[in-house]
C-alpha cells in the first residue's frame, strides 16, 4: 500500500495529528496522512487529505523521502514539505493536533515511519 505525508512547519515547529479511537494504531501521533485511492498520484491525494482532514489547501509540494514499513502486506509512505496557503480551522479524522518543537518529538508516541521520516529531516 502507498500513503503520503506531509511535513508542515510554522515558527520552529512541525504539525502532527493524533490518530482518533477506532482507527488502526489509535492514539499515536503522525504527520498528517492520506492513503492513495485508485488512480490517485501522490501530490493530488495529499491535497485531498489536506482539504478533507484539516480544511487546508496546499500552497507549495516538494518531495523529501520515503520510508518503507511492515504492517501487512508491507506499506510505503512518501513524505513531502507542504507550505499551506492558510492556517486550517478544523480537523476530521484525528483526535487532536499539536504544533510541536523538533526536540519534544521524542515525548510522543509517534508512529515508526514517521519518526523515520523526521530522523531523516534531523528533526529528533
Amino acid at each position: 500500500m502507498l500513503a503520503v505525508c506531509g511535513i508542515v512547519r510554522q515558527n520552529g515547529r512541525v504539525l502532527v495529528c493524533k490518530r482518533a479511537p477506532g482507527m488502526q494504531f489509535s492514539g499515536f501521533w503522525e504527520l498528517p496522512t492520506e492513503g492513495l485511492e485508485g488512480d490517485d498520484c501522490t501530490e493530488d491525494a495529499l491535497e485531498r487529505g489536506f482539504f478533507e482532514r484539516l480544511t487546508a489547501k496546499i500552497c507549495t509540494l516538494v518531495p523529501v523521502g520515503a520510508v518503507d514499513f511492515l504492517c501487512g502486506e508491507g506499506y510505503r509512505l512518501l513524505a513531502y514539505d507542504v507550505e499551506l496557503e492558510k492556517n486550517f480551522f478544523h480537523i476530521y479524522g484525528y483526535n487532536d493536533f499539536r504544533w510541536v518543537k523538533p526536540r519534544h518529538l521524542w515525548r510522543l508516541r509517534v508512529l515508526e515511519p514517521h519518526r523515520v521520516i523526521l530522523k531523516g529531516l534531523e528533526f529528533f
